[in-house]
């Protein structure tokens, strides 16, 4: 690229930087005192080539995504320091997950810059203290730890200084949202030379795993290189070993054939026999063959993100995985659907002033519609609200559910994090009295847990001052005096009272025997599985996939959210307890609301008519039998005298 380092400048500075590695010497866990550059392994070296080829492209963010033990945090740091000892002048800083790290690869750095030989020319370190390390160029690092739990000094990471050169090791383990942020904003954007290496293995859906797809998805600035255990030569069993034998002689299975595949097509390398033998042995060893089926050694979650074949496997899920992946395939492929109107809201200072807008683009959007409200149809509005607000928390959400005897369909979906309880309380209304109208039915359901108590006491106040005559003209201007005619508001039944204890709303208890979010989430897994409830969200089924089980907790795995989930499981409870049994009477089913959308003018006359001549029918018969009746009771009492 135009921009970018020149092929001369590219392969002088990557010759400079391997030559530099020959003389650096560090404590290996396999071998002791090593020099670098005699043992790079195939991992270590795609790695070095990937982030030149960044440069001499003109990309100079790189992410590193990799499984444990390959090297790779020794060779970013000698990276970094190297490019400060051909770049004069140059600010660094290396972030650790903790003060120990910190402390450990700091020695190492300076032990590493301290026996190189003198031919080598590289500048001598002219300062090492508490501030930092100064080279004799005026290059200088900062030993930087972000720190694995919050704090009250997290947001200072990174301020007040300005950088060109940055490392970032084990990003997975980091707890320091807002320092990360004013970390970013510390780098320099224009330095020809900058380098900016984010390494770190996989722990879950955490930050790292955001930072990760959103590099990917940024391919013209962020370079991102994926290290499989198969990158290490030294992690296989050799033919001649004994584990051999037990390990490596039977065939792949279908599930190792498939990865096999994926790693060549992916990454361009052969799994060889003494490798998967290794693999299968740090995966499961006491895996055995029963029968004619082989032994299966496939490893649990945690020991699959430690070791990886693909980038997909770095990331688990930690807990149990709640809602089954190929359902959620099927709701994608059934039900999901791209075709929405998108809006978005302005609060203003009363309710009466809230205006709704089409969303001017993708992130000022706020409302998805895929069915606007039909006059003869019962819906489920249910909202769950945040705990607070900012654009990496929980959002508010609110879900719009069209109700039939045999399931529900998604119709609407509000997700935003950026609003208070009072705007939250309006939206939700505003939901509930539009999908109402003049003739549906409408079943309000909120989660009143934290905040959820605010969103109800303003919906009580609007519902009380309004009829009263509370800003009439503005009332009867906006077409709101009758907003909560057709709006009836979920009651709740506890199940374990003898008295039928009953409260508005949902309040969700976590305690061990009385867990109702067990009962919620259940239910709503239930639903999904099994196709009665049609998600066509596809943000949705993407918080689903995230959702695991560890004992009485459910919930979204890492930093993952699941604020959709919930309001959609309310909806659920919602029409389950309040909505279902009626419309089964009234034999309310998808197809024959379906049916009857499609009648003509003629059809329903006639349906009509038939119903009327059976209501006839139904009469008369009625009375023949009274009558009937009537008769016997008098012959049993001429009998009787």
């Amino acid at each position: 690229m135009a921009n970018g380092w020149t092929k001369k400048k590219r392969r002088q500075v990557e010759a400079d930087f391997r030559d530099f590695l020959s003389n650096c010497y560090v404590n290996s866990k396999d071998l002791g005192r090593i020099c670098l550059g005699e043992h790079l392994y195939d991992g270590q070296n795609r790695f070095i080539t990937g982030v030149f080829d960044a440069l001499e492209e003109d990309i100079h963010d790189i992410y590193c995504l990799k499984s444990r033990q390959l090297g790779i945090s020794t060779i970013v740091r000698a990276m970094i320091v190297f490019f400060q000892g051909i770049f004069d002048g140059q600010a660094a800083a290396i972030v650790f997950d903790t003060d120990f790290n910190k402390i450990e690869a700091r020695s190492q750095l300076v032990t590493m810059i301290n026996d190189l030989p003198m031919e080598l020319e590289f500048p001598p370190i002219k300062s090492d203290n508490r501030q930092g390390m100064t080279l004799s160029n005026d290059s200088k690092t900062l030993f930087m730890s972000a720190g694995v739990k919050k704090s009250k000094g997290s947001g200072a990471l990174g301020r007040s200084v300005g950088l060109s050169l940055a490392a970032l090791s084990e990003l997975c383990s980091y707890d320091n949202e807002e320092g990360l942020e004013a970390f970013e904003n510390s780098l320099s954007d224009i330095n020809p030379n900058r380098l900016y290496i984010r390494e770190s293995t996989a722990r879950g859906f955490n930050s790292w795993h955001t930072m990760w797809v959103k590099a990917r998805a940024d391919t013209t600035h962020c370079r991102c290189i994926f290290l499989g255990w198969w990158s290490k030569p030294s992690q296989s069993i050799p033919k001649t070993h004994p584990d051999f034998e037990r390990y490596g002689m039977s065939p792949p299975t279908d599930k190792e054939l498939e990865r096999i595949r994926l790693v060549r097509e992916l990454y361009h390398h052969e799994i060889t026999p003494e490798q998967l033998a290794w693999i299968r042995r740090k995966m499961d060893p006491n895996a055995q063959a029963e029968g004619d089926a082989k032994a299966d050694h496939e490893g649990d979650t945690f020991k699959i993100q430690e070791q990886p074949w693909t980038e997909s496997d770095a990331f688990q899920m930690t807990g149990s995985v709640f809602f089954q992946a190929e359902k959620l395939t099927d709701q994608i492929n059934r039900n999901v659907s791209p075709n929405f109107k998108t809006y978005m809201f302005s609060p203003g200072i009363e309710f009466t002033d809230m205006r709704v807008y089409p969303a001017p683009n993708a992130r000022s959007v706020e409302l998805k519609v895929w069915e606007e409200p039909d006059p003869d149809s019962i819906y489920v509005v249910s909202a769950d609200v945040a705990y607070g607000l900012g654009e990496r928390n929980d959002r508010s959400s609110i879900q719009v559910l069209r109700c039939y005897a045999d399931g529900l369909d998604q119709v609407a979906e509000y997700a935003h994090p950026l609003i208070g309880t009072r705007a939250f309380a309006w939206v939700t209304l505003a939901l509930a009295g539009w999908y109402a109208g003049d003739s549906a039915e409408v079943y309000l359901i909120i989660e009143q847990n934290g905040p959820g108590h605010a969103v109800w006491d303003e919906i009580t106040h609007l519902r009380t001052h309004l009829p009263m005559g509370y800003q009439a003209n503005e009332v009867a201007e906006r077409g709101l005096s009758n907003i909560f005619r057709n709006v009836r508001t979920y009651v709740n039944v506890r199940p374990d009272s003898m008295s039928g204890a009953k409260t508005w709303n949902w309040t969700t208890s976590h305690g061990t025997g009385t867990n109702s979010k067990i009962r919620l989430m259940e239910r709503c897994r239930d639903f999904t599985e099994n196709g009665m409830l049609r998600i066509r969200s596809m943000a949705m089924v993407e918080e689903m996939r995230s959702v695991t089980r560890d004992g009485e907790s459910i919930g979204a795995a890492g930093s993952k959210k699941d604020d959709r989930v919930m309001s959609g499981a309310l909806g659920v409870r919602c029409w389950e307890d309040r909505v279902r049994r009626q419309m089964s009477a009234r034999n309310r089913t998808r197809e024959a609301e379906i049916a009857k959308r499609r009648m003509t003018i003629v059809d329903a006359a006639r349906m009509f008519g038939q119903h009327q001549f059976q209501t006839f029918l139904a009469v008369k018969g009625a009375q023949r039998v009274q009558e009937s009746r009537m008769q016997s009771r008098h012959n049993w009492r001429y009998r009787g005298r």
